[in-house]
């Protein structure tokens, strides 16, 4: 591919880009499907030229169509790509009605919340790595504009459209801090919880949880070893030998065997940490799973649970609800 001279757009520039494009005439009617949008560099290059400059590239029903981004080869003379989608969002000071233990995958949209309103966002990332966010609610006249990343791979959003967004331009994502014994971990009490869930027999007994994590199934039955009673250790060994490495290699390969990792061209196409996010993308969070189980089981089995996740080094603590909603929209389209 021939370089090209393409000027340098820090964080503060896309911002102002973005809400601009928010706010051209030619809008589509809500809500519409995402689509991506190519910013090619012309000369002269005016904010007020682009609705005739664009290149739009509808995507199928679905956040961000990450097998669709995939396969997109940058131009040249590309100088930014953004993702444009609708969706919903809430007050950050209303979170208090939102049970955000559904919310993390395909659980009940922010459409039902009494307060939502409609949302349009853009998400917009340069060629240096500068990321921004514009947003437009359906009956407001002015975009609000966020510069949330200045090009460096350490800091900015992270999820599937910033992230593929940065893979489309060849950028590296920022690294996932989850390790992958909270993957494991998350996986054991989602199968804790949907066993015990509606249950009215005898609560589960701690062995009976502790066979349940997927390092305890994989045990040979000629392995003696109790897992009841060396959980912690099993779990770190099974952490390290299908660690995000390896999943990311099974994925690629497609010797998936999970079910939930991504397909092998968006693997291939990933870096880690937005492989990573993927792939918890895909599983309840610790957190939630951890909470279903209060009153579920008893105190002493409760108390182990907490003993082999401080041994791994998790805290199940629910987070911040008014920070995830500050995080962004969610869209009507899930990924």
């Amino acid at each position: 591919m021939d370089e090209l001279d393409l000027p340098h757009l820090d964080a503060g520039a896309l911002a102002e880009l973005a809400a601009a494009l928010l706010r051209l005439p030619a809008r589509p009617a809500w809500p519409a499907p995402p689509f991506l949008l190519a910013l090619p560099w012309g000369d002269p290059w005016r904010v007020d030229d682009l609705g005739f400059d664009l290149e739009a590239l509808p995507l199928r029903s679905g956040a961000v169509a990450l097998d669709v981004l995939c396969h997109q080869r940058p131009k040249p003379e590309w100088v930014a790509v953004g993702v444009v989608v609708d969706g919903w969002t809430v007050p950050a000071a209303a979170t208090g009605h939102v049970d955000w233990r559904t919310l993390h995958r395909s659980g009940p949209s922010l459409r039902v919340h009494p307060q939502r309103r409609r949302v349009r966002t853009l998400h917009l990332v340069a060629r240096g790595g500068s990321v921004a966010l514009a947003l437009l609610g359906e009956d407001d006249d002015e975009p609000e504009a966020h510069a949330t990343a200045d090009g460096g791979a350490e800091d900015g959003p992270t999820g599937p459209l910033p992230d593929g967004l940065r893979r489309l331009l060849g950028l590296p994502t920022p690294p996932c801090p989850v390790p992958a014994v909270e993957l494991w971990a998350s996986l054991w009490l989602a199968a804790v919880a949907a066993r015990v869930r509606g249950r009215r027999r005898t609560p589960m007994s701690w062995r009976a949880v502790a066979a349940l994590h997927p390092g305890a199934q994989l045990l040979q039955p000629s392995v003696e070893v109790d897992p009841a009673v060396h959980l912690a250790s099993i779990g770190r060994a099974l952490a390290r030998a299908r660690g995000w490495e390896a999943l990311q290699v099974a994925a690629v390969t497609g010797r998936d065997g999970l079910g939930f990792l991504p397909p092998p061209d968006v693997a291939a196409w990933a870096d880690s940490g937005m492989f990573a996010r993927l792939v918890l993308r895909e599983v309840a969070p610790l957190w939630a799973s951890r909470r279903d189980l209060d009153g579920r089981l008893g105190p002493s089995t409760l108390v182990d649970i907490d003993a082999v996740l401080a041994a791994w080094g998790l805290d199940p603590g629910p987070p911040d609800p008014v920070a995830a909603a500050a995080a962004g929209p969610r869209p009507d389209h899930a990924a």
